[in-house]
């Protein structure tokens, strides 16, 4: 079965069906999690003054944790989804960060200027165009001479626990097929990234290792924004009597990672790292 993510002709609409998912799992403007946000910062070397370009940016993960830490510089978030770019705003406004500016544009043709941005980074964006290659080499087009791009894709799937636990606990409870979405998961073998920031034309590549045992309390919103991000369709009109016996079957299929109160969650990513010519 094709994953509707790889239609190039429904993309954009794609995204736009799945934004009130996003927008569930959004819903807290502080990040639950910058581990990996934190990581990203440091791996492509930004600074508090540098003009950084956020692609695929979506709710505004990691636009506004680096925006958060800039002190002259600035964040642009690009995405195709303006649904989705609006609730990035409206996180940023309420953390009072104002160094945020939302583009909406697709990463295979960016609307800047050549040479205009110091850095250029995006989380779990690269793994869903056609065109990887040419994604990249648009991301290298706006940068400037010796600036350096950062892309975070998903480890293997079963590297992440998370995501199969996610589709059986859907399985179960509405009894019916919730294939995983492996289109996710494409640029999680070592090498793959280096290969297209080469192609893509970079003076340097390389690649980072992610990885973080996440703990999870039980009874955290962990597994609700998960399952609202997998299944945005499905969740819309469920009460809250029903979401408490959806997320049990969801847990439950996730009784491996469980250690007492708490789930240990294993989470795998892969960091792909271009440095342009100077």
């Amino acid at each position: 079965m094709t994953d509707p993510a790889s239609d190039t002709e429904n993309r954009t609409d794609y995204w736009k069906n799945r934004s009130p998912g996003w927008t569930e799992a959004a819903s807290a403007a502080k990040p639950s999690d910058d581990t990996f946000n934190l990581r990203l910062i440091e791996e492509v070397g930004i600074t508090s003054d540098m003009d950084v370009l956020d692609i695929a940016s979506g709710t505004g993960d990691p636009a506004i944790t680096i925006a958060g830490r800039l002190e002259t510089g600035s964040v642009t978030a690009c995405d195709m989804t303006p649904e989705m770019l609006t609730v990035a705003a409206t996180r940023a406004t309420k953390l009072s960060i104002y160094n945020l500016r939302i583009t909406a544009g697709n990463m295979i043709a960016l609307p800047f200027a050549d040479s205009r941005f110091d850095v250029v980074t995006s989380r779990n964006g690269l793994m869903f165009p056609d065109d990887k290659v040419g994604c990249a080499r648009e991301a290298l087009r706006v940068l400037k001479p010796g600036g350096r791009a950062g892309w975070m894709v998903w480890g293997p799937i079963e590297a992440n626990p998370t995501f199969l636990a996610v589709n059986a606990g859907l399985e179960k409870y509405f009894g019916e097929k919730f294939p995983p979405r492996l289109i996710r998961h494409n640029l999680g073998a070592p090498g793959l990234l280096t290969d297209v920031i080469t192609q893509a034309g970079f003076a340097r590549a390389e690649e980072v290792d992610l990885k973080q045992e996440r703990l999870v309390k039980h009874g955290d919103d962990y597994f609700r924004r998960a399952v609202a991000r997998t299944a945005p369709h499905r969740i819309g009109n469920l009460s809250e009597t029903e979401w408490s016996a959806l997320l049990n079957d969801v847990q439950n299929a996730c009784a491996d990672c469980r250690d007492g109160d708490i789930y240990r969650i294993p989470i795998v990513a892969r960091l792909g790292i271009g440095s342009a010519a100077p």
